[in-house]
């Protein structure tokens, strides 16, 4: 750098920390706001606060006008103690550097500052949010195939409760049917009958009939102990099979069902063993505990 081009750059320096702007930045309007702005983008990549070599060329692109209306614009900015002239270059190809007020530089760092901060937070927003969207949007098919997966794990089970529903119904009805497929033989019921009420009604008649027959026995007091017990002891069998056919409806019921009912038989029998075998004389005297 030369003698003269330090001076010349070190006078603005010197004339931008000694004057006082007349007006701030912010009063800046149209041409002269262009200007100053990209004059300060300028000299903020210099440490001393000096701009670069900048044509008039530049700042009519910048301001989007012509020549002289650029370089009445520098002189106004100039005379506002905004902008001091520091190297320059006449003549074809020519160029000059500047220096801005240094209360105006500061002012508009600060505002530049705040826009960054205020750019930046806009900016971790608008990212946060495209990272939401988007993590919703990945979401969403996910949410979608979970709520599809869940209606269809719905339905399967309903489709599996109705089934086994049906199922357990059809078993109820197939093993009410079979429980309350009351069929009883023709001679029972004096004929064929759909009704069981009235099959009923009539093996009470025969159990009636039956009792009648038992009480005449007694009545009759046949000279055989051992008739009367055949009488007797037939007429109770056939009694039993009735009501445990018909009204305890071992008829309709499973063989095992039956087969429990020999049980009771099992230790009758072995009651009448213990008694003889402990008591002999009880047997003896079985007619006169019958009333005999």
């Amino acid at each position: 750098m030369s003698k003269e081009k330090y001076d010349k750059n070190k006078e603005a320096l010197e004339l931008s920390n000694g004057n006082e702007p007349l007006v701030k930045f912010s009063e800046l309007t149209g041409i002269q706001s262009k200007l100053t702005n990209y004059i300060f983008e300028s000299c903020s990549k210099d440490p001393n606060g000096i701009s670069e070599k900048i044509t008039i060329k530049e700042l009519c692109d910048i301001a989007d006008t012509s020549a002289p209306s650029v370089k009445k614009s520098i002189l106004r900015l100039r005379d506002k103690n905004i902008l001091f002239k520091g190297e320059y270059k006449d003549g074809r190809g020519g160029w000059t550097q500047y220096v801005l007020s240094r209360i105006v530089f500061d002012d508009m760092k600060e505002l530049s500052q705040e826009q960054n901060e205020i750019l930046t937070v806009d900016n971790k927003v608008e990212t946060t949010e495209k990272q939401t969207i988007d993590k919703t949007e990945k979401n969403t098919p996910n949410s979608s195939n979970e709520e599809a997966s869940a209606k269809t794990a719905e339905e399967t089970v309903d489709n599996t409760t109705k089934t086994s529903t049906n199922k357990n119904k059809a078993k109820a009805k197939e093993h009410h049917d079979e429980h309350h497929d009351h069929s009883f033989p023709d001679w029972v019921t004096f004929g064929h009958t759909d009704n069981p009420i009235d099959a009923f009604v009539k093996i009470f008649a025969w159990l009636v009939f039956w009792t009648i027959l038992e009480v005449l026995a007694i009545v009759q007091e046949f000279d055989s102990f051992i008739l009367n017990m055949i009488i007797l002891f037939g007429i109770a069998v056939i009694k039993c099979w009735f009501i445990c056919s018909f009204f305890m409806h071992m008829k309709w019921d499973p063989p095992l069902v039956n087969y429990t009912a020999s049980v009771p038989f099992f230790f009758l029998l072995v009651l009448f063993l213990a008694i003889g075998l402990t008591t002999p004389g009880a047997v003896d005297d079985l007619a006169t505990i019958c009333g005999f």
